[in-house]
């Protein structure tokens, strides 16, 4: 593909005396692009390397539990990861803006 891409695209491509279209260039590039790969070990670690994607997409799809996304209770929502955020994030800023005022 990388030489398809950047060959000078004013002449066409000469092989044996045959001139071939820019079309038949790419497929014959495809064509070989597949052959290669699976010719070699590349294609059984794509393919080894998509399952298990597939794998731990589908795990973490079946062991994920959407109910404790939302919270409809504030006194959860003001304690842990989320205390930065609301009313205790005024209360933390001036917190830390006594602490540095008090190093200066």
């Amino acid at each position: 593909m990388f030489l398809y891409l950047f060959r000078s695209s004013d002449q066409p491509l000469v092989i044996f005396g045959r001139s071939f279209s820019d079309r038949e260039t790419l497929l014959g590039l495809v064509v070989t692009t597949i052959v290669v790969v699976f010719m070699t070990s590349v294609g059984s670690l794509l393919t080894s390397a998509l399952t298990v994607g597939v794998a731990v997409v589908c795990l973490h799809g079946a062991f994920r539990v959407p109910d404790d996304l939302f919270l409809d209770e504030q006194e959860p929502a003001n304690a842990g990861l989320l205390s930065f955020i609301g009313n205790s994030a005024a209360a933390t800023s001036a917190a830390a803006a006594s602490v540095v005022a008090g190093r200066v």
